[in-house]
């Protein structure tokens, strides 16, 4: 992203200026709150395997990029940077009411917060260690030289004493520093002086009975930690907007001129998501949403497996403030349509919520991914959206379970998202809305899915296009989530694969949804590929006849018959249980 921000700045030079400080430097200003992160940043998303090969390259001394701040005196909504990183962190964001100078970070904010934990905190519990034995050179380049990881501090001790009682292949021979690793926490190297350092490299050399190089080794590794953090100013560079001009200059950027260059960095370099780009330039504007959408986005998926996404949400309210469903960043340019989506925040979740509540009580699923998606299920919020108080009409809640469903199986959202979504609201729910019309249009659902994915009828085609949402109807399974991972469903062949094949018979035989049926993983394990006459003998008759299996049809020379026989009656059961008519797919020329 470094070469983006390059472009960027010949473009307004003179409101940068370079800046040659140490790593060190700009972390002490993170932890006394000088450089903070703005409400448009998104969260921290580095993995432990980065941020490991970020010291790595730091010790190499590898330039690790550009940090890109903003001096402001605005007010302004940031928050600082994590110490104690762990899952689900939710921040707080403050108002700079003080008018106090602040660094709001624009570009760097992984690298920073991720050597601010690393070198400050700690990383979902543990600490960052230093392996002060590594940093042998190896013929790839490629490979990390310093060994960095992050361990508990019991977790910690415990490499080193396996490394103590280690034992070098010779009798009576020295170990290699290059055999054995040794760990000491990246946050106490600081605090030691020249005399604890020399004591550590005794300490060390004599548990491990090192053979001479390895002092040597360890002090290069201590000082080099040191120098490479405290002294090296060419690592990481930084560049600060409108540092230190007068709080008053007219020269000093905007809110609006910084959000611009945050969204063209990031549309340059690696991007973001465009909900995230999104979200951003929300936060700017309508500073509420920084708490009340990740609230929300948490609130609404307890209890079910719908995994909405601020990225649903943001195509609802798109939809709802009839913006179309394409995330495009450009139409918050105008600040109407930001008005709109903030007026419309507070019922678009209530029609959210309502959705949930059908998927799960009407359609008998609580797992967007059964569905199709959770594009799926964003006409069905356009049209709660305008109904009294959110709640779908009980004359119509079969019309909508039958086009949910159909959705579902033709996958018709799974891909085109943003032109389809937006083609179907505006020609078929919009006008309903405008005319206050509490219709919900299945038989144009039906039109639409002929029209892009060719479906003239509700047949086996359909049921296979989405093969788990036909055994999600067949089993009854709603889609939970398994509190123990080993009851989690699977898809499995009834059939072995691999005798199947051997057998001669072609993959869409195999792979037929009559061939499938749902069972927990630790089952599935199990299962391998044991004949299914064998599997099944332990399956109660009632499970069974549930699903259509014959015990007598469980063989190899039947497999065509048990295919033929079980299809036709699995679609007999779909179509029974979701209330469909042939008449549904009688298209009028």
């Amino acid at each position: 992203m470094a070469g983006n921000v390059g472009v960027l700045i010949e473009k307004c030079r003179k409101h940068f200026r370079g800046n040659c400080m140490s790593i060190m430097s700009l972390l002490n200003q993170v932890r006394e709150g000088d450089i903070v992160l703005p409400a448009i940043q998104r969260n921290f998303v580095w993995e432990e395997t980065q941020i490991n090969k970020l010291l790595d390259s730091i010790m190499r001394g590898y330039p690790i990029g550009i940090a890109l701040l903003w001096e402001t005196y605005e007010d302004i909504q940031s928050r600082p940077f994590i110490c104690d990183y762990r899952e689900g962190n939710h921040y707080k964001f403050k108002e700079n009411s003080q008018k106090r100078k602040l660094k709001l970070v624009l570009d760097g904010q992984q690298r920073l917060q991720s050597l601010y934990v690393a070198l400050y905190g700690t990383y979902k519990g543990k600490y960052l260690c230093f392996d002060i034995l590594s940093g042998h050179d190896s013929d790839h380049s490629s490979e990390e030289k310093y060994l960095f990881d992050f361990l508990t501090s019991k977790e910690m001790k415990q490499e080193n004493t396996e490394a103590a009682n280690s034992e070098p292949e010779e009798e009576g021979a020295k170990s290699s520093p290059a055999d054995i690793p040794y760990y000491l926490k990246v946050c106490d190297l600081f605090s030691m002086d020249t005399k604890a350092r020399k004591k550590l490299r005794k300490d060390v050399c004599n548990s491990l009975n090192l053979d001479d190089d390895a002092d040597d080794l360890i002090e290069y590794n201590l000082t080099r930690f040191d120098e490479v953090l405290t002294k090296d100013n060419n690592i990481l560079k930084t560049l600060i907007i409108d540092e230190n001009l007068p709080s008053d200059s007219p020269s000093r950027k905007t809110e609006a001129d910084i959000l611009e260059i945050f969204v063209r960095i990031n549309r340059e370099g690696t991007p973001l998501n465009r909900s995230d780009l999104i979200f951003s330039m929300l936060k700017l504007n309508w500073k509420e949403s920084a708490d009340a959408l990740p609230e929300f986005v948490d609130s609404v998926n307890k209890g079910n497996s719908l995994s909405i996404t601020t990225d649903f949400v943001i195509r609802c309210l798109y939809a709802v403030s009839d913006l179309g469903t394409k995330l495009d960043i450009d139409l918050l340019r105008n600040k109407n349509n930001v008005e709109k989506i903030k007026q419309n925040f507070s019922t678009c979740c209530s029609a959210i919520k309502s959705m949930a509540d059908f998927a799960l009580q009407e359609c008998w699923c609580s797992n967007s991914k059964i569905l199709g998606g959770l594009n799926s299920l964003v006409p069905l919020v356009y049209y709660l959206h305008y109904q009294d108080k959110y709640l779908a009409p009980q004359r119509e809640i079969q019309n909508i379970r039958k086009a949910v469903y159909l959705f579902g199986f033709s996958m018709v959202f799974s891909r085109y998202a943003d032109s389809r979504l937006g083609k179907f609201i505006k020609e078929e729910l919009r006008t309903r809305k405008t005319e206050q019309s509490k219709e919900f249009p299945y038989e144009a659902v039906i039109w639409w899915v002929k029209y892009w994915e060719g479906y003239e009828a509700f047949d086996q085609k359909l049921l296979q296009k989405n093969h788990r949402l036909t055994l999600h109807v067949l089993q009854q399974h709603h889609g939970t989530k398994a509190f123990l991972k080993a009851n989690a469903p699977e898809v499995d062949h009834i059939f072995p694969r691999s005798e199947l094949r051997k057998k001669g018979f072609n993959e869409e035989e195999i792979n037929h949804y009559a061939n499938f049926w749902l069972l927990s993983k630790n089952k599935n394990q199990n299962k391998s590929n044991k004949h299914p006459k064998k599997f099944f003998v332990d399956v109660n008759d009632t499970d069974l006849e549930r699903a259509f299996i014959e015990r007598d049809m469980l063989d190899y020379r039947k497999y065509r018959n048990f295919i033929k026989d079980r299809s036709e009656k699995i679609l007999a059961h779909v179509i029974k249980q979701l209330g469909v008519e042939d008449s549904d797919f009688e298209f009028k020329e």
